[in-house]
């Protein structure tokens, strides 16, 4: 089985794009239900709400198996037993739902036609075709078998999506075993269905798989299953997983083909002050034995117990390196309004008995006589904008780091209020997005703290903002952290606990949790070094106040399992073993 991290797969791609031959494109996008959440939900979580509206219902039946797929379909059926309701159901998730950024990364992406510009989906939602359509572009759109012939894995100018189970629009879309089992079953009598379209897809092009899971009856997989069948790839397939564990539920005719590569967040090393245990707690481990989960954690491990590599992330790390433009739309939107309403009126003939009743050439002369005035304004206004607009550019382009620098460029003492708060979120967005513990990054953070400084001090009371400076700050801890500035982390931590201890809302309060966390495990750490020092006072001293630390914690998370592992963790080393075991198993 191979696994590479990110940078290596796309930097492999990124060479295939640029040796192919007569401009043709070497891959599609393969995408599941990963690039849509959130809004959407994800399969266990619809399984979860069906179950109760089904309970409520008192349907109550138990599913026929145990595998998630048995499960789902048993619950959807339940609750909605006939294909009108199931639609209307699916159409409450995702009608009018807010597009998902990794569906707008995703359209930017085949808008360009670098990589590819054909998308095959298990997905309902018509996120992505939203999204084009808002850069301007529509899709040629296939969500049925009998439309299968209207896509053509060699046309490399129109952008194609292929709906393989359907869209929540029409009632006849395929969600439970038996109708994805079906759908993946070839036919005698037409060659208009999926399987033929897939295959002939995977005849002529490798697919990118981001987002998807892979479950082995479905019509994807079927046809991955018969392309991967003897034969080799003219190009690696790279599957991008959400979690390297989820690897383990694919079939070995997938894992161990020589031309498919998983591709997985690269584990950066821990550093001894981050959980390494050190010398000298063998002695008191040795009083006991103790859950491998017995260890101190950080702010990093507070979402999962293993990393991610969420669909976003890898997207914005293709457009990076592809050196994408933004899109017009956003590069000059009051042109690009202007030419799009230009494009739909019917042309000048004086042989026209009708004319533009809707007057939209006036309303196109509008568009450009406010473009006109906004380059008037500008030049009012420029250096602030020009270097705002710099700020927009890079993080379109997903190029965080520059988006950092350009913003510390900018010189905030004569920025409005709104552009204040712009470039805040800005900042906040392109730290948070890096995250790569980087200086830079660090750097995003400090300009979000500032901005709130200089807001403060003008008496800009903007409390929605307020949690993003608690973030910041959390964040600046946890970093600091990392590169061993232990100190710094601490003051970082501190900030928190000062400006947001008594706050009320509960994001504050889970961020002054997480704060009181980092200067806890930043006291374990000091302990573990003072054990090794063999000055088991001083440890035992130091491991009391961080006690002090969780459990202040505690208070405002109670439930939050980092936390009360830590608060085992320091249990374990003080030697209380029935509370470990109570707090750790």
């Amino acid at each position: 089985m191979s696994t590479v991290d990110l940078e290596v797969a796309v930097n492999e791609i990124q060479q295939a794009c640029e040796g192919v031959q007569g401009g043709r494109l070497p891959y599609f996008f393969l995408v599941g239900a990963g690039i849509s959440k959130p809004p959407i939900s994800l399969a266990s979580e619809i399984e979860a709400e069906c179950k109760k509206t089904a309970q409520k219902r008192n349907r109550i039946d138990d599913p026929p198996g145990k595998h998630p797929m048995d499960t789902y379909s048993h619950w959807f059926k339940k609750a909605y037993p006939s294909r009108v309701l199931g639609q209307k159901y699916l159409q409450g998730l995702m009608r009018d739902k807010n597009i998902s950024q990794a569906n707008f990364r995703l359209a930017h992406l085949v808008l360009e036609k670098k990589i590819a510009n054909l998308v095959v989906t298990t997905n309902f939602d018509d996120f992505l075709s939203r999204a084009l359509i808002l850069f301007g572009k529509h899709a040629i759109v296939c969500d049925h078998p009998m439309m299968a012939e209207r896509i053509d894995p060699e046309e490399q100018n129109e952008i194609q999506i292929v709906h393989v189970h359907g869209t929540y629009w029409f009632y006849d879309y395929v969600n439970l075993r038996e109708d994805i089992t079906n759908r993946a079953q070839p036919s005698a009598q037409t060659t208009s269905t999926m399987v033929a379209l897939l295959d002939n897809i995977l005849s002529r092009r490798v697919p990118l798989v981001i987002g998807y899971s892979g479950w082995e009856g479905d019509v994807v997989m079927t046809a991955l299953k018969r392309r991967l069948s003897g034969r080799n790839l003219p190009h690696p397939l790279y599957w991008f997983c959400y979690r390297q564990a989820e690897i383990e539920s694919l079939p070995d005719w997938l894992k161990f083909h020589p031309d498919v590569n998983f591709v997985i967040h690269q584990q950066k090393s821990k550093s001894q002050s981050d959980t390494e245990r050190v010398e000298g707690e063998s002695s008191i481990q040795s009083r006991m034995t103790l859950p491998p989960q017995a260890e101190a954690k950080g702010i990093s491990d507070k979402g999962s117990e293993e990393p991610v590599l969420p669909a976003q992330q890898v997207l914005d790390k293709l457009i990076q390196a592809f050196a994408l433009k933004a899109p017009n739309l956003t590069s000059d939107p009051l042109q690009f309004f202007a030419d799009q309403l230009r494009r739909s009126l019917p042309q000048d003939d004086a042989g026209q008995s009708e004319g533009d009743i809707y007057f939209i050439k006036s309303v196109v002369e509008r568009i450009e006589r406010a473009k006109q005035r906004e380059q008037e304004e500008t030049q009012t206004i420029q250096l602030i904008e020009s270097q705002l607009e710099k700020v927009r550019d890079a993080l379109r382009r997903s190029q965080y780091r520059e988006a950092i620098e350009q913003g510390r460029t900018i010189r905030t003492d004569n920025m409005t209020a709104t552009q204040l708060r712009e470039l805040m979120n800005a900042m906040w967005s392109a730290a948070s997005l890096l995250n790569d513990n980087s200086i830079e990054e660090l750097n995003g953070y400090d300009m979000v703290i500032t901005i709130d400084g200089i807001m403060v001090e003008r008496k800009i009371e903007e409390p929605s903002l307020r949690e993003m400076v608690a973030k910041a700050l959390v964040s600046k801890g946890y970093r600091l952290g990392v590169l061993n500035r232990n100190e710094e982390a601490v003051a970082a931590y501190d900030e928190v606990v000062k400006r947001f201890g008594e706050a009320t809302e509960a994001g504050l309060r889970e961020q002054v949790a997480w704060a009181l966390n980092g200067i806890g495990f930043q006291m374990i750490c000091e302990a573990k070094q003072s054990w090794a020092n063999d000055d088991e006072q001083l440890a035992r001293s130091i491991l009391f106040k961080a006690q002090e630390k969780i459990t202040s914690a505690l208070e405002r998370a109670p439930e939050n399992p980092v936390l009360l592992g830590n608060q085992g963790y320091i249990a374990f080393l003080l030697g209380d073993k029935a509370r470990a075991h109570e707090l750790l198993t």
